[in-house]
């Protein structure tokens, strides 16, 4: 349970310094979601480290836990294997001293030894694009990197307002963070 506590701590820590780089005088708008599945462990080869999960659904699926799994041999069939997947784009008006280059953070963890299997890693780009155009009726923009490339996006609708106020040439600071954690419950007891 202190993994899970560990890892959101450390989720929210890294969403909150993502979108920290653009708040202060300047307004932003943000879209995050964030996507919870789990699978029942079936079973456990700790020869061939496969691990076999039913998911949701019911569906099936092997993976191979790589030697960076640290406590394999705490996994066992009927455990629940929980991954949280956050999102969220923020976007502003560039400081217009901003180079615009891209800059880049990650972070990841892994569950400390002898306890459940379990990781987190996150990742923050941010970059100032140039908006060459904003189409209202499919939400699509379409902006130029800061390597110069032409590039198109749909725009979530969180975002929509933020981007009609665009005009061909406005300077957008874009912050996207995206984080990852996958937690292992035990079984439960009945």
């Amino acid at each position: 349970m202190k993994l899970r506590h560990a890892i959101a701590s450390g989720l929210l820590a890294l969403a909150l310094a993502g979108c920290a780089e653009i708040s202060g005088p300047r307004s932003n708008n943000t879209a995050s979601t964030m996507v919870t599945t789990e699978a029942t462990v079936v079973s456990v080869d700790q020869a061939t480290r496969h691990v076999v999960l039913r998911g949701e659904d019911g569906t099936t699926t092997q993976v191979a836990a790589g030697p960076e799994v640290r406590n394999l041999g705490q996994l066992k069939a009927g455990d629940t294997v929980r991954m949280d997947y956050f999102r969220a784009t923020t976007v502003s008006m560039a400081d217009p001293a901003d180079t615009g280059e891209v800059q880049k953070a990650a972070i990841a963890g892994r569950a400390p030894e002898g306890g459940k299997p379990g990781a987190m890693a996150a990742t923050n780009t941010s970059m100032v694009v140039t908006v060459v155009n904003f189409d209202s009726n499919n939400g699509i923009a379409t902006f130029r990197t800061p390597d110069g490339m032409t590039r198109q996006a749909v725009v979530p609708p969180e975002l929509r307002g933020f981007a009609s106020r665009r005009g061909a040439g406005s300077r957008v600071l874009v912050s996207m963070t995206e984080a990852v954690a996958v937690t292992i419950a035990p079984e439960a007891k009945g």
